[in-house]
This record gives structure tokens, sequence and C-alpha cells, in this order.
């Protein structure tokens, strides 16, 4: 990150102008050039710096709404309850920060200025105290919902990470080809055959014909090209994990069974190893013991 943008985000997360220039170096005036010229105040995404401002005077409904958390009448009530609390200024600080990043330690950085030693211990704590930990919770509810988004989007979205498939966005293989001389005569071996050289070969699929959300990265290294879904197994134990969770009413018994079905056969095919088969075979246990459980519920509830 270059000073200017270092500088900016300093800014928006509520740091003095005259800090700010001590910090990096920079004259207070270079600072202020800065801000008038990249215009900061106009960028619509500048939360830690609307709740730093918000905490000495409740918000104006009408302010500036803000690209991670969204400002609705929902989230205003929130930010308000949170300008009205008594924790401190820097403490209301870090709770929208950690809200926009969930990153303890990056949000106690951004806020106090201090290593990543102290902030990885000190943001640790933050998240331990009550009302923080109270307030933290609302306002991650009020973004969800402001995005419009529910418990059931994000199981939806961790099961599509869970049975991605890479097949599904890029086209592999090899093509032999004889090698030839610089007179274009084929090339021999010592036994008299063609020399042939393999290579490989990776293609992309058109993104109008793959699901984007699924992609963590994509790019073009020196060694071609460079394609990251999101981490399968990872995924997989948020899903089995939020599965769990589940009430009946929040999802049907059906798509329960089903979707922890899958989501251990997916597990254990991943992890599956030749010349180990016990491993699979405790994962295939489980699906039959989840399944096993979900009939046992069903026969209760139908004899009641």
């Amino acid at each position: 990150m270059d000073l200017k943008e270092q500088a900016k985000q300093d800014y928006l997360a509520g740091m003095k102008i005259k800090d700010i220039a001590q910090k990096i170096g920079k004259s207070a005036s270079t600072i202020r050039s800065w801000k008038s010229r990249y215009k900061w105040n106009d960028v619509s995404d500048s939360v830690a710096k609307a709740t730093t401002k918000s905490v000495a005077t409740k918000r104006n409904k009408n302010a500036t709404q803000h690209k991670n958390v969204a400002v609705s009448q929902k989230a205003d009530q929130v930010i308000d309850k949170l300008a009205d609390s008594d924790l401190t200024d820097k403490q209301k600080a870090f709770v929208i920060e950690y809200v926009r990043l969930f990153n303890a330690t990056q949000a106690y950085i951004n806020i106090y200025d201090v290593d990543y030693a102290t902030a990885m211990v000190n943001g640790s704590r933050m998240l331990r105290n009550a009302k923080m930990q109270s307030l933290i919770q609302e306002l991650r509810e009020a973004r969800l919902h402001d995005l419009g988004a529910n418990r059931q989007d994000i199981l939806t979205d961790l099961m599509k990470q869970s049975f991605s498939d890479i097949g599904n966005y890029l086209d592999f293989g090899k093509n032999d080809i004889q090698l030839k001389d610089d007179y274009g005569k084929d090339m021999l071996d010592k036994d008299g055959k063609p020399l042939i050289s393999h290579r490989s070969w990776v293609q992309l699929k058109d993104k109008s014909n793959v699901d984007t959300s699924l992609i963590k990265k994509v790019s073009i290294g020196r060694d071609g090209v460079v394609l990251d879904l999101y981490d399968k197994q990872t995924a997989q134990a948020r899903l089995l994990a939020e599965l769990n969770k589940q009430q009946p009413d929040e999802l049907s018994k059906a798509q329960v069974k089903r979707a922890k079905a899958e989501a251990i056969l997916a597990e254990a095919k991943a992890s599956r190893v030749d010349d180990d088969q016990s491993s699979e075979e405790v994962m295939l246990a489980k699906i039959m013991d989840a399944l096993e459980v979900g009939n046992l519920n069903d026969k209760k509830e139908t004899e009641s």
C-alpha cells in the first residue's frame, strides 16, 4: 500500500490529519492537499470515518450510505445505538471496522495504530467485551438484512462451494507433437523412432457459461493460467456446522438429510487415499448415522 492510500485509509478510520502526517512522515499540508485532490470526503465506503463522526453527534438520517455497512433504517438504528453507548470513541470505531473487515487484528491496527503483535492480543480481548460483542452481532445482522441476505442464502452459497468442480471452468489436456530439426526433418531417437514432445494445455471456458461466484481468483501468471475456486473442504466443514444447528422449520427434513449426506460424502472423496480405505469407511458410516438420525426423528414425529 502506497503512502497516499495509507493516509486515505487512516483518514477514513477517523485519524486526525496531523497524526496521519506524523505517522507517514509527510507535512499536514500535503495530507490536506491529498484529501482535497482525491476527494476523500466523497468516498462512499468511508464507514469508519462516518462512525467516528457519529460518536460526537448522532448520525444525520440523511448521511451518505456506505458500501460495506449499507445504511438503511435498520442499520441506522444500530449505529445510533452504538453512538449512544458508553463505549469509548475508539471502541465504537473498532466495532464498525471489525464488521467491515471481519478481522479483529487488522481492525485494531487501523483504529489504534499499533504493531501486529499488540493488535492480535488486544483485538481478541476487544471481542470478549460483552457490550461490544452485542453491538457487533446486531450490526452484522443489520448488514445482512440490508444486503437482502439471510441464513438460507449463506447455506446456498456454502452448498455451491462444497460441490464445485474445477472442470466446469476450464478444459485441459495434452498434445503430442513430432519434433523436427532446423531443416524441417523429423528428429529420431537412437532406435530410429520419431521423437515426440508431450505438451499440456489449459483453456478457460467463457465466463458467460460458468458461475463466476465460485471463482476466488483467476489470472495469467508466468507459468500460464491460474484459477482458484473457494476451498471445498472449508466450505464443507462450515456447511456441516450450519446444518447441525438448523431447526426443522428452517429447512425441510429431506433437504437437511440430503445435504448432510452429500457434504460428508464429498469430504470422504476429497480425503480418500488409495491404500487406506478405513477413512472412507468412517465417513460412509457418518452418512448412515446422519440418515438414521433423520429417520428416527421422522418416526417420532409421526408417532406423536
